[in-house]
């Protein structure tokens, strides 16, 4: 038995640092259950012990959760879309980026990592959608990643905000994670298999087929004694997996990179909690809420009003009655009605323009406009590069922050993982030394791209018809210029299909050649039959004695 691992010091740190971090942020939970309720139903239970317990309220508007919804697949479609090549990688040195060779292994790097995250590989697009869906309604979402060497897959998830606490550095960065989670003892059995030990107790919970489900920590922070080039087994991240039976150490190891991701959507400084269009839209969500309650009720009294009886005895079938039902004492032997309905006085008051107002004002905090084109068809490619260039507007400083705590932090985490691995070659040696980052293509991003190509386009249009008045006009473009300007403005398009200008110059250097020596020997053959007839008239003009 592994008696020191229980009571481990590491093992209580972790548990009292969930109950820190967890009573820090109780204020936004109670919102954020109102948020779960009337917005994302999928969520919720932040406030108990084990959520997967909690209870499912039903919204009585389906409004909110379908505009939470447009707009997390508008985030989905613009940021991290499948279909596009939505972030590429390179140095810091825009020269020896455009050099052919460093061009190619950027180009070779990104398709790598980029293949990772598809359906074969990783369950990355689904999960990201999920936490687009939490960013839109709560401002905060979690994820986490790992590569399963059994399965040769990573292991892309999100998880509920009810099971992760964070915390953050001086400079705003989450720094700290705890995450709690249940599981059956057999299920932690298989979980833990390759991870550590657990208490002996559990092991006997699975023989019996114990449904329980036990709590688990997993706390992941900073490794305060590791130092960059420093030659030993400690890694930056320290990772502790923690049973709460006997304040259990199931294992302690570590990672290069941080695993868990917590992308927020809008953050004050010094702010560990985000907030998100689900909280602007809170106040308009509860508003219809109330409003559906309340024309719920008066249709509830409308059609099935309460009935006042003088006595239990002029009411047959214990109270009930039915269609085509003969209520006998129902009317007095003068015709007056003994059985009426209780009057609550006139209607609610509410029009079906009130209730609109408020739906419109939660379709406008989550972007709804931007998100849906209703009614349209057929949009122009001037159109859809407007909304697009709208949506960027609106996104900027919030996608930004997703880029740098979510995508961003993940494709370099899986870039570094590939090369662990091997998957990635080498970069030319006139690399060695400088830093590779991601640039970010999303498809707003791509579209504002797009329209400057077609401003390069219009302007060589522009410049056609002045090209023949004076070609001075065509004398001031430089030609690699423009053509490496357009390939710029499509950064979908690989470099590889572009030639250097060395190499550009080589060829046409070569062709200049060749066309000379073509027209030289096109020449040759007038020339040389000029100096045979000349030489043929000088040796006639000796034979009849004119030379003297």
């Amino acid at each position: 038995m592994d008696s020191h691992r229980k009571n481990h010091p590491a093992a209580k740190d972790a548990i009292d640092r969930w109950s820190e971090l967890k009573a820090l942020r109780g204020g936004h939970e109670s919102d954020w259950e109102d948020i779960a309720r009337l917005i994302r139903p999928q969520r919720g239970g932040f406030a108990q012990d084990n959520p997967t317990n909690r209870d499912h309220v039903k919204a009585l508007s389906s409004q909110p959760i379908l505009a939470a919804s447009s707009f997390a697949a508008g985030i989905y479609s613009g940021l991290t879309n499948p279909a596009n090549r939505w972030f590429g990688l390179e140095t810091p040195d825009e020269d020896l980026n455009a050099w052919q060779p460093m061009a190619e292994w950027n180009d070779i790097a990104t398709a790598r990592v980029l293949s990772s995250f598809k359906p074969a590989m990783s369950s990355f697009y689904s999960s990201t959608f999920q936490c687009y869906s939490d960013i839109a309604a709560f401002g905060n979402a979690a994820a986490y990643d790992e590569l399963d060497e059994r399965e040769q897959k990573f292991m892309d998830v999100s998880l509920s905000l009810s099971e992760l606490v964070w915390d953050i550095d001086a400079w705003g960065r989450v720094s700290e994670v705890v995450r709690k989670f249940h599981l059956t003892p057999r299920r932690a059995l298989a979980f833990f298999r390759d991870r550590g030990e657990l208490p002996p107790r559990i092991h006997d919970l699975a023989e019996k087929n114990d449904q329980t489900k036990l709590p688990f920590y997993h706390h992941v922070f900073n490794n305060a004694d590791w130092r960059p080039g420093r030659l030993s087994n400690q890694k930056p991240w320290k990772s502790m997996y923690v049973c709460d039976e006997n304040a259990w150490l199931v294992s302690e190891r570590g990672y290069e990179e941080m695993p868990y991701y917590v992308p927020r959507w809008d953050v004050d400084s010094g702010h560990t909690i985000g907030t998100g269009p689900g909280f602007i839209a809170l106040a308009s969500a509860r508003v219809v809420q109330q409003m559906e309650h309340a024309t719920i009720k008066a249709a509830q009294w409308a059609s099935d009003p309460t009935l006042m009886a003088p006595s239990r005895e002029d009411w047959p079938l214990h109270g009930h009655i039915r269609p085509g039902a003969i209520v006998y004492g129902g009317m007095d032997i003068r015709g007056r009605q003994m059985i009426a309905p209780l009057q609550m006085g006139g209607g609610i008051g509410l029009t079906d323009a009130e209730k609109q107002k408020k739906v419109e004002e939660v379709k406008e905090a989550f972007h709804y406009a931007l998100m849906t084109v209703q009614g349209r068809t057929g949009l122009t490619p001037q159109e859809t590069l407007i909304i697009e260039e709208a949506k960027m507007r609106n996104w900027a400083p919030h996608s930004d922050r997703i880029m740098e705590e979510y995508a961003a932090k993940k494709v370099e985490r899986r870039f570094r993982m590939l090369w662990r691995a091997g998957q990635i070659p080498p970069p030319p040696k006139e690399a060695t030394g400088l830093p590779l980052g991601m640039r970010y293509q999303s498809a707003a991003s791509m579209a504002m791209k797009a329209r400057e190509g077609m401003a390069i386009v219009q302007f060589l249009g522009n410049l056609a018809p002045l090209a023949q008045t004076d070609p001075r006009y065509l004398q001031r473009l430089d030609p690699d210029a423009v053509i490496e300007a357009l390939h710029e403005a499509s950064p979908s398009l690989p470099a590889r299909m572009l030639r250097s200008r060395e190499e550009a110059d080589a060829i046409a250097q070569a062709q200049a050649q060749a066309q000379q020596q073509a027209a030289l020997l096109e020449n040759a053959g007038p020339l040389a039959g000029a100096v045979k007839d000349l030489a043929g008239a000088g040796a006639e003009m000796q034979g009849g004695g004119m030379v003297q």
